[in-house]
């Protein structure tokens, strides 16, 4: 049986977070041994309640930090003593830096974001730091593996298991229909969304002036924009008097917004694997992404959906007005995205990949 400590700092629920909980739903209880670090009042700590098979233990000094010298000493004293194969961290120094104290097995992270390099020396300097506080660094798409060598991570520290997701409970196609009458959707509309918090990473108001070039070219459709942010207020403003721009705000759980989308839409400047696309992906419903991070990786141009490149809100309603019109070619991008979800990024194909590194890992530090 392998020892497996995962240790998460956020609070909230984020890349990590969700990452977490496809974790402990799917892995081998019988070969594995789990027990989960997050710091006190975790919003991941009800969601974790439930999961058979795991321990739960909330480590003070934690929260929402990468480095916390208290919270060394609190995770050194948790793993002292143990037999621990692995201790996989996501983005805590401070548990790096207690598990080499502790001689608590081999050590994983893994990074859930592109990270600017940074400058020398301090650049350097981290690179040391890093490669000596970990054995595996895991990268959840080739673009962050990328971005971890140009931190100064050693290539053969680095090994790519891309995200994998639970898919979402699919709508009857009476349901559907229900659901859009309901939001005053027509039947020859075509509804684009995009899933993400509003702030200035995320594109959004590239997305509002497609959207406007799409309608002003004759376009019919519905445009929605799924969460909360900063730039609420001045995205609104941007989309005043077009009614068709509709802000949701925050929605705990999206999955039947998500179900009323015809397209998938990514207007991000940084992407590492974004779970909206591997969701809308499980749908079977197109994406028409950003040229960035590892959105390429998931979104085959004539094959699942389409790529514009940043801030090209021109380029962006064209790919608006191809996947409206051309019927052949959505059907073709629906089914090849759904394909692909089922091929290569569930939550179960993820967990298996993860726990044959584990094990790699686990043999080559004995």
């Amino acid at each position: 049986m392998m020892n497996v400590y995962q240790v998460v700092s956020d609070t909230n629920v984020g890349g990590a977070g969700r990452y977490l909980l496809n974790y402990v739903k799917h892995f081998n209880r019988e070969h594995f041994k789990v027990t989960v670090l997050i710091p006190e009042n975790s919003m991941l700590k009800p969601l974790l309640k439930d999961v058979v098979d795991i321990t739960v233990i909330e480590v003070p000094f934690m929260a929402d930090k990468s480095y916390d010298k208290r919270c060394v000493k609190a995770m050194q004293e948790i793993f002292s003593g143990e037999k621990i194969d692995i201790v996989h961290t996501h983005a805590s120094l401070s548990a790096r830096i207690a598990a080499r104290r502790a001689k608590a097995g081999a050590v994983v992270s893994t990074r859930h974001c592109i990270e600017p390099p940074g400058r020398f020396p301090t650049s350097v300097v981290k690179g040391i730091l890093n490669n000596l506080l970990c054995d595996v660094y895991v990268a959840v798409s080739d673009a962050v593996a990328q971005n971890l060598a140009d931190c100064g991570i050693k290539r053969e520290k680095i090994q790519t298991v891309c995200n994998g997701v639970e898919p979402v409970t699919k709508l009857s196609e009476t349901e559907r229909y229900a659901e859009r009458n309901k939001r005053g959707i027509l039947e020859d509309e075509t509804v684009f969304g995009v899933f993400a918090r509003l702030e200035e990473v995320k594109g959004h108001q590239y997305f509002i002036e497609a959207a406007k070039q799409f309608l002003q070219k004759g376009g019919r459709g519905k445009f929605l924009i799924v969460g909360d942010g900063s730039l609420m207020e001045e995205l609104k403003k941007q989309a005043a008097g077009v009614p068709e721009i509709i802000f949701t705000g925050y929605v705990p759980d999206t999955a039947t917004l998500l179900n009323i989308t015809d397209v998938n839409v990514l207007s991000s400047r940084s992407e590492a694997m974004s779970l909206a696309i591997l969701e809308a992906m499980s749908l079977g419903i197109p994406t028409i992404a950003t040229n960035v991070g590892g959105n390429p990786q998931l979104v085959k141009p004539k094959e699942n959906g389409l790529l514009t490149e940043f801030s090209d809100s021109g380029g962006m309603a064209e790919a608006f007005l191809k996947m409206a019109a051309n019927k052949a070619f959505y059907k073709q991008c629906a089914e090849h995205a759904g394909e692909l979800y089922r091929r290569h990024y569930t939550a179960e194909i993820m967990v298996k990949n993860l726990e044959k590194l584990y094990e790699e890992v686990a043999n080559e530090s004995k």
